[in-house]
C-alpha cells in the first residue's frame, strides 16, 4: 500500500511538473510570438525617406528618379516676379502665377513646386521660324518632365468605349477596326512627339537610362502602329503605357 501511495504521489507530483512546463513553453512561445508581432509593426512605422523608395523602384527607374530627386530649377536667368510676363497666365489651380510658377528670360515657364515644364512663350519672329529658342542645360529636366505629364494628362482616352472584339451581322466575334484604328490615332497624336522630345532632351543632357527609356518606349508605340493584328497592338500599346506610367510614378516620387 505505501509503495502504492509513492507511485500515486509521483504521478500526481509528475503530473503537475508537467504541467508546470507546458504553461510555461506556452508562455515562453507568447512571449516570442508577441515579441516577433512587435518587431513587425515597428518596422512598418519606420517610413522609408525619398531616396530609400527610389532605390527601391526597379532599373532604370531608380537611376532615373535618382536624377530628378537631385535636380532644381535654375537660379540663373529667371524674370522678377514684378515682370509683366507673369500678367495673363492661367494656372490650372487658379493660383497666382507669381508665386507658384517661374519664367526665364527665354520665354520658358515651370511649376515652382514640381519643376515641370508648363509654357513656353516667345516672339514668333521670322528668323527663327515661330519655333522657341533652345532650353538651357539646367532646364532640361523640367522639360523632360513636362512631357512627360502631357501625355499622362492626355491619358489613353481614345480606347474608351471602344470593346475591343465585336460581333458582325452572322454574330460571329471579330476584331473591333475602330478600336484598334483609335490607339494609332492616339500614339501618332498624343504619344510619338513628347517621347521624342524626351529622348532628345535625355540625349542632350547624356542621361543614357533615360534614353535608353525612350527608345524602348518608342519601339513599343511604332510596333503597335505598324501590326494589323489586333492583339499585338494591344500588347504593344499597353506595354508602352506601362512604361509611362512607370516613369511618370518615379518622377512623381522624386519630385515630392
Amino acid at each position: 500500500m505505501k509503495f502504492t501511495y509513492l507511485i500515486g504521489t509521483l504521478t500526481v507530483t509528475s503530473a503537475l511538473l508537467l504541467a508546470g512546463c507546458s504553461t510555461n513553453e506556452t508562455t515562453v512561445k507568447k512571449e516570442a510570438t508577441t515579441a516577433q508581432v512587435s518587431n513587425v509593426e515597428k518596422e512598418k512605422s519606420v517610413e522609408l525617406t525619398k531616396e530609400e523608395k527610389i532605390a527601391e523602384l526597379p532599373s532604370p527607374y531608380n537611376e532615373i528618379g535618382k536624377h530628378f530627386a537631385e535636380w532644381e530649377l535654375p537660379k540663373e536667368g529667371r524674370l522678377p516676379k514684378t515682370d509683366k510676363a507673369y500678367q495673363g497666365f492661367l494656372m490650372d489651380d487658379d493660383s497666382d502665377p507669381r508665386e507658384s510658377a517661374v519664367l526665364y528670360e527665354n520665354g520658358y515657364g515651370f511649376d515652382k513646386k514640381t519643376g515641370y515644364y508648363f509654357t513656353a512663350a516667345y516672339e514668333r519672329e521670322e528668323e527663327v521660324n515661330g519655333k522657341p529658342p533652345e532650353p538651357t542645360p539646367d532646364q532640361r529636366e523640367g522639360m523632360i518632365m513636362g512631357y512627360i505629364d502631357e501625355i499622362v494628362q492626355d491619358g489613353d482616352y481614345v480606347i474608351e468605349g471602344e470593346p475591343m472584339y465585336v460581333k458582325d451581322k452572322n454574330g460571329k466575334t471579330i476584331p473591333n477596326l475602330t478600336f484598334m484604328a483609335n490607339i494609332k490615332v492616339d500614339i501618332e497624336a498624343h504619344v510619338i512627339t513628347p517621347i521624342h522630345n524626351v529622348r532628345y532632351n535625355a540625349e542632350k543632357d547624356e542621361l543614357k537610362p533615360l534614353e535608353d527609356w525612350a527608345n524602348e518606349t518608342l519601339n513599343l508605340f511604332y510596333d503597335a502602329s505598324e501590326t494589323n493584328d489586333i492583339e499585338e497592338c494591344w500588347k504593344s500599346y499597353s506595354k508602352g503605357m506601362d512604361n509611362i506610367e512607370q516613369l511618370n510614378q518615379a518622377i512623381k516620387l522624386a519630385r515630392e
